[in-house]
């Protein structure tokens, strides 16, 4: 009775955790933005939205209150610097978000975790679930934030229109800027300002270099830029119109594209990451349920395999979760932080430094080469000794995770083999108490005997036999006593193989390679991934240069510039172009080619080495007009197969830990007990026979 009242409570709170985890996605898709803009307007005007004023006022106090206590503020801290990018200056609304997101998160996992916590008991199930609302808390948390992003390109789209229509009337840059931005939303009436301010300011170059290194996506750049570039030399005329508005179309486009993408690519991956933490949460079911239907499974999960089997198949949760972050995240750029990273302060250890040293490649050797160009493909912030510092890290607790599980393995066998109640070998059905009571009482028998065999030098059955009369000395018969002498024997030889053997080391050594090498697997995973956008960023350069190339005082360093900025996959070698540019522009744009030997890539680069020595920039890119029609076409088609792909990799990362959970933990443990059961039944009966 009390494993059917678990499992109703296991099911019961993953179905709540589940159900609000839907609800939470379905409100992040579908919330009105302009519903959530009046919430925060109402709060600045006085006489409205009193109950409303009133709560986030005690929001805003415990904001306070939390930031007394140091490990609650680094907590908010962390949140904050995720949603900094998506505001300009207003602490009162940036300390808002930041703890209704932290009471969003928490509320959803305490309301899980409760029912949880008061039908379970076993540590290990426990620190199971302890790991799924850890990975729980990272979904909530990286939903809320790509929440936010996603609001505010929707209203940037609305904003670009605003532009246009406001720049039809006044026909001048700041103004129409300024017009948009009254009339925008809150997120983005901030930002229209902050350009505002940029296009008006006295430096106006040193405050748009600010502006687009603190921006929160290309596009925002993308309009500031421009508005400089027309405030600055004026707006050009051609027969098609205004190439100001024709810019701002073109930037639009690519805009409209990037929220279909995200949309279709976040409706094709939605829940499979909470589906890959399932099998964190009935576990303990299905081992509740075989054990009771099929009492040879309880001594399996209670064994050394079966501990394996749970451990591995946390492994595989916690790599699919990391596996399928970095398929939804990589249109997020690493931003930099100011804080100090833990593998440079590793590396200043000396003892690690010499570890570097030794393990690490030499400079300027093929190995070298090749992991520096897997840092840079991958736009890692890592050095190569950092990334060194890491493996070293990753091998060392692999290895010593590994050597730990083993010794923990064989204590808890020990345990296993003198507590566990002597059950008769039957496959199907349960137990009565009455014969679960003489099985523990077997059990105390056998431990007692146990202790008193460890001080005998030459142990045989019959001086087991000979303590097993001087037990109980009338209660059993020559035959029970040979059957019960025969069972600690067994159990005197599993205990003596407890200890630490050579295979458990290899394995443990397997494990640290395992380690060493994941944190290189893991971007060999990111690299692939970045090359399924590469096609789709020179086409997204393509859109930038068609932008800019009508536009007068246009040189081949300002495209550059311009590239940079949009760059994702080819960022760090277009840097390294800028940098080598004032050198000479054949060389390093001849660099830039060997950095990033994309064939797309590299005919936009020979294009570019035209325009840098004759031609104009409008004649080198004159093709990029004259199949626009065949390039949105098959733009589309690379956008479906792309999406495709991720969302095929995505199910298959996504379901990989339930068909663990279903073969690895039930059905092939099952059909072995099966297997092994026959086996000795069908010795008894040869014995019989």
């Amino acid at each position: 009775m009390r494993l059917e009242w678990l499992s109703l409570l296991l099911g019961a709170a993953t179905v709540l955790f589940l159900a609000m985890a839907a609800a939470f996605q379905r409100v992040s898709r579908h919330g009105s933005d302009v519903e959530a803009i009046r919430r925060y307007e109402a709060l600045r005007k006085p006489g409205k939205a009193r109950k409303k004023q009133a709560l986030y006022s005690v929001m805003q106090h415990l904001y306070r209150l939390c930031e007394r206590v140091p490990i609650l503020r680094a907590y908010l801290i962390q949140i904050r610097k995720r949603m900094t990018i998506l505001q300009l200056g207003d602490e009162w609304k940036l300390r808002l978000e930041t703890m209704k997101t932290a009471l969003i998160i928490w509320g959803m996992l305490i309301a899980a975790a409760v029912p949880l916590a008061l039908g379970v008991r076993d540590p290990a199930t426990l620190g199971m679930i302890g790991i799924g609302f850890w990975v729980g808390h990272g979904i909530f948390s990286d939903n809320l934030v790509h929440r936010l992003e996603t609001r505010l390109l929707r209203q940037l789209r609305h904003f670009f229109s605003d532009v246009r229509h406001h720049y039809h009337r006044h026909g001048m840059v700041e103004e129409a800027i300024y017009e948009a931005a009254d009339g925008a939303p809150y997120e983005m009436a901030l930002h229209g300002h902050e350009i505002y301010e940029v296009l008006t300011a006295s430096d106006a170059e040193q405050r748009l270099a600010q502006y687009i290194e603190s921006a929160p996506n290309r596009y925002l750049q993308g309009l500031a830029g421009l508005s400089h570039l027309v405030k600055e030399y004026g707006d050009k005329r051609t027969a098609t119109g205004s190439v100001y508005l024709k810019a701002i179309g073109k930037l639009a486009t690519e805009l409209n594209l990037e929220l279909l993408r995200r949309e279709r690519l976040s409706f094709l991956l939605q829940g499979l990451t909470a589906i890959a933490l399932l099998p964190l949460l009935f576990t303990r079911p299905i081992e509740a349920w075989a054990s009771h239907y099929f009492p040879a499974m309880d001594a399996f999960y209670a064994s050394t395999t079966g501990w394996i089997v749970k451990i591995g198949l946390m492994a595989v949760v916690w790599l699919s979760y990391v596996l399928l972050r970095n398929i939804q995240e990589l249109d997020a750029s690493p931003k930099p932080t100011g804080r100090k990273r833990w593998e440079k302060r590793v590396y200043e250890w000396p003892w690690m430094r010499w570890l570097v040293h030794r393990f690490g490649p030499a400079p300027g050797s093929r190995e070298a080469d090749r992991m520096v160009k897997l840092l840079k493909d991958t736009a890692s912030p890592l050095r190569l000794e950092w990334l060194y510092v890491q493996r070293i890290v990753a091998g060392g607790m692999a290895f010593l995770a590994v050597l730990g599980m083993f010794i923990t393995l064989h204590a808890a066998s020990r345990h296993q083999i003198l507590y566990a109640p002597v059950k008769p070998g039957i496959l199907f059905g349960q137990l009565s108490p009455e014969e679960e009571a003489k099985a523990r009482e077997a059990a105390a028998l056998d431990r007692r005997i146990i202790d008193r065999v460890k001080e005998v030098k030459h142990r045989t059955e019959e001086t087991v036999m000979a303590l097993l009369r001087s037990e109980t000395p009338t209660a059993n018969q020559d035959d029970k006593l040979r059957a019960a002498a025969r069972r600690i024997m067994v159990k005197l030889t599993k205990l003596d193989n407890q200890y630490m053997k050579w295979w458990e080391a290899l394995l443990a050594a397997l494990a640290g390679w395992g380690g060493y090498a994941m944190p290189v697997g893991v971007r060999l995973f990111q690299r692939r991934m970045r090359q399924m956008e590469m096609k789709h960023e020179v086409d997204q350069l393509h859109a930038v240069i068609a932008m800019l190339a009508d536009m007068d005082r246009m040189s081949v360093e300002h495209l550059l510039i311009w590239m940079e900025q949009f760059a994702r996959v080819f960022k760090e070698p277009l840097q390294t172009c800028l940098l080598h540019f004032e050198q000479g522009a054949d060389q390093a744009l001849a660099q830039l080619k060997e950095d990033a030997p994309f064939v797309p890539f590299v005919r936009t680069v020979e294009k570019l080495e035209l325009a840098a020595q004759s031609l104009p920039i409008r004649e080198a890119f004159d093709d990029l007009k004259s199949e626009q029609a065949y390039a949105q076409e098959q733009r589309k088609q690379e956008y479906e197969q792309l999406i495709e792909q991720k969302a095929g990799w995505g199910k298959w990362i996504g379901f990989a830990p339930m068909m663990a959970l279903i073969f690895g933990y039930l059905v092939i443990p099952l059909v072995v007990v099966s297997l092994h059961q026959m086996s000795v039944y069908y010795e008894q009966l040869q014995r019989i026979q």
